[in-house]
């Protein structure tokens, strides 16, 4: 049985205490990461450990430097030459849509992207905000 976000990061709260201060800065982790388990373990580890406070992790999230640089970094070195994923990307998050079935079977199988019903959504806010800056159509 698939779990829902909030399980995920409930589960993921109880290993690292809950190292963010007010319900509103969990339902912001929550949106940002959409429960993506590798995101929110290593989000919760940076503020656990001190070394981000939840500001600066939300405020440098999409950066290169940031809690979740290597990762974005990662999926766009995927991406790159690779043009009609690219392509298919593009038009997930300008459009939410992926006209061609394969592309977005490729999308989804890399864990980038996400349907329900006929709407394709990147998979989280945080792939949203990166590849929207980084990529280009």
């Amino acid at each position: 049985m698939k779990k829902n976000r909030k399980q995920i990061y409930s589960r993921r709260v109880s290993r690292h205490g809950s190292p963010f201060n007010a319900a509103s800065e969990e339902k912001q982790l929550i949106a940002l990461l959409g429960g993506h388990p590798y995101l929110v373990r290593l989000a919760l580890y940076s503020v656990a450990s001190d070394r981000l406070h939840p500001t600066e992790l939300f405020a440098s999230a999409i950066a290169d430097n940031g809690p979740f640089g290597n990762h974005l970094r990662n999926h766009l070195f995927r991406l790159h030459n690779k043009q009609e994923l690219v392509h298919g990307m593009f038009q997930v998050i300008h459009q939410n849509t992926c006209v061609d079935e394969r592309i977005f079977f490729r999308l989804r199988g890399a864990g980038l992207v996400r349907r329900e019903g006929r709407v394709v959504f990147p998979r989280c806010q945080l792939y949203t905000d990166y590849f929207r800056e980084h990529l280009r159509g």
